[in-house]
């Protein structure tokens, strides 16, 4: 270690080899064991080699370096290194023989009754859900019956009746069946209102067409998407142009009912394919419409490859 150096400077009375001598410096861990109370014991020279690099560093942190003492303190950190080196390298090999294959022993038993607690909590976690979609199913049959119930009491048709929904939080554990029932009550109420205006819309363009030619059931289609105002003033417009085309006709101008879509369904046509006679079928089909619609007539005939004859009428 220190060697001549250390017997130089105590001839020259600046150490003494007892206090700063290292001397033989070895961590050793033994073997862990367990003791009869389950606990683990883990021993070794932890504190005999505490003790001398103790005294090591006691002896030198404050030392003043001088000419004569630098070498040697230099020695001495050297020492310190190979401690360290030691010290991490017993520290490693106990971790490897003895934590290690500890470790990983635990972690397959543990992972082995995890398992098992898996397929436990799956199993019942199933029976649970099945449990809960039972009483899903028997609710929706309590709550369909209040459905009917509210169907007949507000005189709603089938169309209207369908739209009643059974919604997500009647089926939650917290929700109340009054509060269901309650709200099924008022879904039927808001249904009868709109089959009620549905319904006096039906009548209205059903008087606005009386005996005019108009088709009302073309008419009635659109109260799916416009109000019953809105489609009234719609037929009005189409008496309004009736009117005219007969006013036309009573002064000798010549009228040709369809012209407008027959024309612009000539202009498309010209390039159109033919369909093959042995696919051909003859429908007679009356077509009312708008003089502007004619083209979104003529471009639809054209995309189903329709062939045509203007065929005279009476009305």
């Amino acid at each position: 270690m220190a060697g001549k150096k250390v017997k130089d400077m105590e001839e020259k009375g600046l150490v003494e080899t007892k206090d700063v001598d290292f001397g033989d410096i070895e961590l050793k861990i033994n073997k862990p064991t367990l003791n009869t109370d389950k606990t683990l014991s883990i021993s070794g020279n932890f504190t005999d080699v505490g003790q001398k690099i103790q005294a090591v560093v006691d002896r030198y942190k404050d030392t003043k370096l001088t000419a004569e003492n630098v070498d040697y303190v230099k020695t001495l950190k050297k020492q310190f290194v190979s401690l360290r080196t030691g010290i991490d390298r017993e520290y490693k090999e106990y971790m490897k023989v003895y934590i290690t294959p500890a470790k990983d022993l635990v972690s397959s038993m543990c992972k082995e009754l995890l398992a098992i607690v898996d397929a436990g909590e799956s199993a019942l976690g199933k029976q649970l859900d099945e449990y809960d979609q039972r009483r899903k199913n028997e609710l929706t049959l309590v709550l369909n019956d209040y459905v009917r119930e509210f169907s007949e009491k507000y005189g709603l048709r089938e169309e209207y009746a369908s739209q009643i929904q059974l919604k997500k939080e009647y089926y939650n554990k917290t929700q109340k069946e009054e509060d269901s029932i309650d709200d099924i009550d008022l879904q039927a109420k808001e249904l009868q209102k709109k089959q009620t205006e549905h319904d006096a819309g039906v009548e209205l363009i059903k008087a606005e067409c009386g005996e005019t030619g108009l088709l009302p059931d073309s008419y009635i289609r659109e109260l799916s998407y416009k109000s019953a105002m809105e489609i009234i003033l719609e037929i009005k417009q189409d008496k309004k142009s009736q009117a005219e085309l007969k006013a036309k006709e009573e002064a000798g101008e010549k009228i040709s009912v369809g012209e407008p879509v027959a024309e612009e369904i000539k202009s498309l046509m010209r390039a159109s394919p033919k369909a093959s006679e042995e696919e051909a079928r003859t429908r007679v089909v009356r077509i009312v419409y708008k003089p502007e619609n004619a083209k979104k007539i003529a471009q639809a005939m054209k995309e189903l490859c329709i062939r045509f004859e203007f065929i005279d009428t009476d009305f």
